[in-house]
């Protein structure tokens, strides 16, 4: 699959970003070849954009990788994600707490802390699914999108901050790496949710890798060089970069490690219906519908009172004119008559209503031996 080929431009592109951005703060102002800060900052964010270049290349002419994927055990996935979650948490409650106590009420930091306090809880969730090798994550389809919605309220929120200082003094690189982070979370949790589509997995890893380019530098610069040490809560967002980076990093691992080309994925959409057999015949035989239970509800005595074979199986008998199968109905039932109707011979001198007239006959006999004695 050609989409693993990203690996090969991304590692040394990857440490060309870290190095451009870690040199603004290391070396002093043109010591890299007489370039300054800002240029530096702008070299940092080609080398992002070209690891996406080369990865919308290689993952457009990969035609063979599944469209579909399974997480598997990634137990440096879940420590981070776990960690992850501490922090998101803890950001949350503590921007909320500032917010209303300061009395000036903030819709988009509102939003952001209700969506950060949400995706602690996913990535609990995600930790524990990429540490007891737990694939079954359909269950969260709707919830599987908050990490993409928070970067994508973060990324609006830096929007909004150029607009009150010079483009110049702007951060330019933390709209870069929020755009890449809601591009990658937005796709990883249409992947997990199994929905069908074609591109998701090939999406995780074309956004992927120039996101982890983008993340990992920025957190350890923000961290490094600007740690603010009296409110440290300040720091929590260059924390949150800096893991969000990590974590997609080990994804990537284990999607490099175990995707699977479309050739062996079967995918089976939906389950056929079983048919209906209440009144159809099988292999000569009547089925009936009825439950079970229904028939056990019923009284004994309702049995010889009301109960017929209509609830039972049983195998219909085909008419032969065979002389032999007749013979043995025939035998079947002597046992039950008692008398059979003879047809009256043809010099019957009986009237046709002699047997409706046996009732008076009896009656006269009655009388006559009344008499008698």
């Amino acid at each position: 699959m050609k989409s693993k080929l990203t690996w090969a431009p991304f590692v040394p592109l990857a440490l060309a970003a870290c190095f451009f951005k870690l040199a603004q703060g290391l070396l002093p102002e043109g010591a890299v070849l007489g370039l300054s800060a800002l240029v530096l900052d702008y070299l940092y964010m080609a080398a992002v954009g070209l690891i996406f270049i080369f990865a919308l290349i290689f993952c457009l002419v990969d035609k063979k990788i599944s469209a579909y994927y399974l997480p598997h055990r990634n137990i440096i996935a879940g420590l981070v994600g776990l960690l992850l979650a501490l922090l998101l948490a803890a950001d949350g409650a503590m921007t909320l707490l500032r917010v209303f106590g300061s009395g000036n009420v903030n819709v988009l930091s509102i939003i952001s802390s209700v969506l950060a306090l949400l995706s602690a809880i996913l990535f609990i969730v995600l930790a524990l699914n990429h540490i007891t090798r737990n694939k079954d994550s359909r269950s969260l389809t709707l919830f599987n999108v908050m990490p993409a919605l928070l970067c994508g309220v973060r990324m609006v929120l830096c929007f909004v901050s150029f607009t009150t200082i010079s483009i110049r003094l702007a951060d330019v690189s933390s709209l870069i790496c929020y755009i890449f982070a809601t591009l990658f979370f937005f796709n990883y949790a249409v992947a997990l949710s199994l929905t069908k589509t074609k591109n998701a997995v090939k999406n995780c890893m074309m956004y992927g890798f120039p996101a982890v380019a983008a993340l990992i530098p920025y957190g350890v610069y923000r961290l490094w060089f600007t740690f603010d040490s009296q409110d440290i809560l300040n720091n929590a967002q260059p924390l949150e970069m800096l893991l969000f980076g990590l974590y997609i990093l080990a994804v990537l691992i284990e999607l490099s490690l175990f995707v699977k080309d479309k050739d062996s994925v079967v995918v089976i959409e939906n389950e056929e219906s079983l048919p209906d057999i209440s009144d159809e015949k099988v292999e000569g035989f009547l089925a009936s519908n009825v439950n079970e239970d229904e028939n056990d509800m019923n009284e004994d005595t309702a049995y010889l009172e009301t109960r017929d074979t209509e609830d039972f199986l049983y195998q219909e008998t085909p008419i032969d004119d065979d002389p032999e199968v007749n013979e043995e109905v025939a035998k079947d039932f002597e046992s039950f008559l008692t008398e059979t109707a003879e047809e009256a011979p043809a010099d019957d001198d009986r009237p046709k209503d002699y047997e409706s007239r046996l009732d008076e006959i009896d009656k006269l006999i009655i009388e006559i031996n009344g008499q008698s004695d």
